[in-house]
């Protein structure tokens, strides 16, 4: 099962989709990044609600998609609530129209991280929650596919960028 549970509203797929590609690829964790709406991990058929509740309970870290219409759904809050009874390492991400200084409680008792500008330091605790090798900080500039001669933009980074960039505020 994955490692990592990425926790977000269904109108924020396009973004976690983007940070679950950028720790695939960038931290090398192919298939340990689970992601409801990966259709290579929740098939037809499956039973859904199990197959969250069994990669949730399986996770090491839950990465919390945070926002103003995210932190007031029930389902994110959900999930963190289970994560943190389990004492699973919680990381908010926060972008849009939510910052990590704005946070309500109880999120805001839990260190955060500012999606926008704080790409590297999601990687590095990422792989410090995980006893990972630590990650080169030229790493955020280079990107394995960037290294790899494609550009920027065709990047997990620069798929991330442009995530971000296309975000619609409530």
């Amino acid at each position: 099962m994955a490692r990592i549970f990425v926790s977000f509203v269904h109108e924020d797929e396009k973004i976690a989709s983007a940070v679950q590609d950028l720790l695939q690829t960038e931290l090398d964790l192919r298939e340990e990044v689970f992601l409801s709406s990966d259709k290579s991990q929740v098939y037809a058929g499956d039973l859904w609600l199990q197959k969250i509740k069994e990669a949730l309970s399986s996770a090491e870290i839950v990465i919390l998609m945070l926002n103003k219409r995210s932190v007031a759904r029930p389902w994110v809050n959900f999930e963190a609530g289970a994560a943190w009874l389990a004492d699973k390492a919680l990381i908010p991400v926060c972008y849009g129209n939510l910052s990590k200084n704005v946070l309500p409680h109880p999120y805001s008792g839990i260190q955060a991280l500012n999606l926008q500008s704080e790409a590297y330091y999601l990687m590095k605790s990422v792989t410090h929650q995980l006893n990972l090798e630590p990650i080169s900080p030229a790493a955020v500039y280079r990107g394995t596919l960037f290294e790899r001669g494609a550009g920027i933009e065709e990047s997990a980074y620069g798929r991330l960028t442009k995530a971000l960039s296309e975000f619609k505020d409530d």
